[in-house]
């Protein structure tokens, strides 16, 4: 009768455990689009400051101004996408 016991609690351990992995993945799988769309929002809003305060490369403006902003409508409605330059901004982190 033990064993039985123990053989019955194991399976709820592992899907309560499951269950819970399974919100916070749902969870985060939602959000992560709109968080990496609002980063490149910031990184285009520092091309902006760029464009005005470096003027010395003037073919390189266009692409400054409108890559982060292409990336972050993107990433918006991609959530491949959005995970995918989500884990290439953690690893340049890491490597600044």
């Amino acid at each position: 009768m033990g064993n039985e016991e123990k053989a019955e609690a194991s399976p709820k351990l592992f899907g309560t455990v499951d269950t819970a992995f399974d919100k916070f993945s749902s969870y985060l799988s939602d959000r992560i689009s709109t968080f990496v769309a609002f980063l490149f929002l910031l990184i285009s809003l520092g091309s902006f400051y760029g464009y005005y305060i470096v003027p010395r490369f003037p073919q390189f403006d266009i692409y400054l101004l409108l890559t982060p902003v292409v990336l972050a409508l993107i990433a918006y409605y991609n959530r491949t996408f959005a995970t995918i330059l989500f884990v290439l901004l953690f690893f340049v982190v890491l490597i600044l």
